[in-house]
């Protein structure tokens, strides 16, 4: 069940994307970003974003136990203003494989078309082919690739869907 994050989830849902970071990102993320400070540096931003409201953020649970962080909103890129972001979407690795991403990311696109958008878009590392090869099984189509320089040093994949 997909509900809003509330401030007793935060340091569930925290730890799901270091997890994630540190499993998936090892092999072509800055090291920098992986290590324990990297970590205690992201979870202190992720806090504070949770906190401004700046996203939507909900969590998936099942019986009492988080396994998904979903952060959705407004995109920040200048070349599409007017479209819908997934901005993070984690599944604890023991979880992962059994649809929980795909309704995260179908419950995205409703709540777009809910509030009128007609293009959602999500990034995703391009060494991280199994979220890309994801998002195009759930009709997604890579836009761009670009070099995201500090803190990445990596290069970001752009996928767009169209909701109408």
């Amino acid at each position: 069940m997909i509900r809003p994050l509330a401030e007793k989830d935060y340091n569930i849902a925290i730890d799901i994307v270091n997890t994630n970071w540190k499993k998936t990102y090892s092999d072509y993320v800055n090291p920098l970003l992986l290590n324990e400070d990297g970590c205690k540096k992201r979870a202190e931003e992720l806090k504070h974003d949770f906190q401004s409201r700046r996203l939507l953020e909900y969590v998936w649970e099942e019986q009492g136990q988080i396994l998904a962080l979903l952060s959705i909103g407004d995109t920040a890129d200048m070349d599409k203003k007017g479209a819908f972001e997934i901005w993070r979407i984690y599944v604890r690795p023991e979880a992962q494989g059994h649809n929980i991403g795909s309704q995260c990311i179908s419950f995205s696109e409703q709540e777009a078309k809910k509030r009128g958008y007609q293009e959602i878009v999500i990034w995703a590392f391009q060494e991280n082919t199994a979220a890309i090869s994801f998002y195009q099984k759930n009709g997604y189509v890579v836009e761009k690739s670009e070099y995201l320089g500090e803190p990445y040093l990596t290069i970001g994949t752009r996928l767009t869907k169209n909701l109408v």
